[in-house]
């Protein structure tokens, strides 16, 4: 019973850690892309819309992995521990 509440404590902190990153990453890509967009500009060899675009493309893949591998599990082992 106390290696369950290890692995639930695991998934807890991760969720908390990556619910954390998304924030952060929502924030600088709203409130700061210029910021973002900087240091890659001259990396980068497509246009700011397209930067943009994939940004946006890896910020929702972000979004599915975080649920997909962190939330749902946590969630589960939480119903099953119950």
């Amino acid at each position: 019973m106390d290696n369950i509440n290890l692995i639930i404590d695991f998934f807890k902190w991760f969720s908390i850690i990556n619910i954390s990153v998304i924030i952060l990453f929502y924030i600088l890509l709203y409130f700061a892309f210029d910021f973002v967009y900087m240091p890659y500009k001259k990396i980068y060899m497509g246009s700011k819309e397209d930067f943009n675009k994939s940004l946006i493309n890896i910020y929702l893949h972000y979004r599915i992995q975080t649920g997909f591998f962190a939330i749902i599990p946590y969630i589960t082992l939480l119903i099953i521990n119950n």
